[in-house]
């Protein structure tokens, strides 16, 4: 579990390295969250930024957020 906001939201990832090197995050909750970086540590910072831009698109979208 990562807490990925200031508004304390706790979702479930997953942390991937890629043969080419760097890493993947990824949610099961969430499919639209997909993240990568270099280290583990900047690809789940890159998470925390992606997971704003996502809930965004399910506020403007009307659709409700999965049970986390």
């Amino acid at each position: 579990m990562c807490r990925c906001d200031e508004s304390g939201v706790e979702i479930p990832l997953v942390l991937t390295p890629r043969p080419e090197g760097g890493y993947k995050v990824t949610s099961p909750l969430l499919p639209e969250l997909i993240a990568d970086g270099d280290t583990p540590e900047d690809a789940l910072n890159n998470a925390r930024d992606t997971l704003g831009a996502v809930l965004d698109l399910y506020e403007e979208q009307g659709r409700p957020l999965p049970s986390l």
